[in-house]
């Protein structure tokens, strides 16, 4: 791995970097004596123009690094720097990605277009900061698996145009509009999160004001007040050799957890170490048993009969588990091997909604403003 050049230039003068910039390599970015605020620079690397932000803290001297990627197919020994009228974009000349901040409802946001290379994962760590984009690209691929296999039917030169956010707990990211044109539907799907003063948690929906993501009917939903799905059966995780085998569904620990369908207990609080407090209920007539991990509190024992949707227990945190959630698992009797995707498993009802005529007003608001952001950006 090459070392990085090193511009350190506090008066902005052109500064010649002591080796040279070779293809591949990425420009570290060192800019001292700034006010604390956004400031935004012209960076020139011979034929190759970009700009790029900073974010100076109050206080420190401004002391903050930038990765910029050099796409040049040529050697350069001398770089520009100046101050932009232009603040907080990033923009690459051929024009594959632009990202962008800004501001919605005093919170700040981010703005990302960006045209698919190679994969999802890699054009969004072209451009995102590494501790970002992985994070990132994951949950812009389970937005996009409701729709389509982001293994198989992602195609070079698919169009995404994003805004999201960093969430204050955390390294946890959120999207808040959606955009992407997909060469393998021949459609721009939109997805745009709204929420009402009537839900508990938002969701996606479409600019009709349909929602995008399926929600499974109540009488057979393990847990009905949930703020997102955060991974589905297949699911690849980082260091394990299989695909996640359950639904995992996001809520604060305390939430009611109910039988999908009746059942007798077949085994409580086993591999505690990793699977936290949790149930096993079998479901002959179904031909499947249920599981329900990473419990708070479990309110039934093993050769208990229990009906459809009685509550079982309380979701929580325990086990190997990285955040509040419930991991929901359906799996046959007879193929042990074999999980479902409850969205997909023949006995689950599905039910989507669609903004009343008394929100339609705000929800269009919501999306001009959304709308108004990524032309801006």
């Amino acid at each position: 791995m090459h070392r990085p050049t090193v511009l350190d230039n506090q008066q902005w003068p052109d500064k010649k970097p002591r080796r040279s910039i070779r293809p591949g390599m990425m420009l570290f970015v060192l800019i001292l004596g700034v006010n604390a605020g956004l400031i935004a620079f012209n960076i020139s690397l011979g034929q190759i123009e970009a700009k790029i932000g900073f974010r100076a803290d109050q206080g420190t001297g401004a002391r903050k690094f930038t990765y910029l990627p050099v796409q040049s197919s040529q050697k350069v020994r001398e770089a520009r720097i100046s101050r932009s009228p232009d603040q907080g974009s990033l923009v690459s000349t051929p024009d594959t990605f632009r990202l962008s901040g800004g501001y919605l409802e005093g919170k700040e946001v981010r703005t990302l277009h960006l045209t698919v290379q190679s994969s999802l994962t890699f054009s969004v760590c072209r451009i995102v900061s590494e501790d970002q984009c992985r994070a990132l690209a994951v949950r812009i691929a389970r937005q996009l698996s409701w729709f389509l296999d982001v293994d198989r039917e992602i195609r070079k030169g698919d169009k995404v145009a994003l805004i999201y956010q960093s969430l204050p707990a955390g390294p946890e990211l959120k999207i808040l509009k959606l955009d992407y044109v997909s060469g393998f539907l021949h459609k721009t799907l939109a997805m745009n999160f709204f929420k009402t003063a009537e839900m508990n948690y938002g969701s996606y929906f479409d600019n009709r004001g349909n929602e995008m993501i399926s929600r499974l009917d109540s009488r057979s939903s393990p847990i009905r007040n949930y703020s997102e799905i955060t991974a589905l059966p297949g699911e690849h995780r980082r260091g394990s050799g299989t695909g996640h085998a359950g639904t995992d569904f996001k809520a604060e620990v305390g939430t009611p957890v109910y039988s999908s369908f009746a059942g007798r207990v077949t085994r409580a609080n086993w591999n505690t170490k990793r699977n936290g407090y949790c149930i096993e209920i079998d479901h002959p007539d179904k031909g499947v048993k249920t599981l329900y991990l990473h419990l708070d509190r479990v309110l039934v024992r093993p050769g208990q009969w229990v009906g459809q949707g009685m509550q079982i227990g309380l979701s929580g945190n325990t086990g190997r588990s990285y955040a509040p959630h419930l991991h929901y698992e359906i799996k046959s009797r007879d193929r042990k091997k074999t999980v479902y995707n409850p969205f997909l498993f023949k006995y689950h009802k599905k039910y989507s909604r669609t903004i009343s005529n008394r929100h339609r007003k705000e929800f269009d608001k919501v999306i001009r403003l959304y709308d108004s952001l990524l032309t801006a950006g």
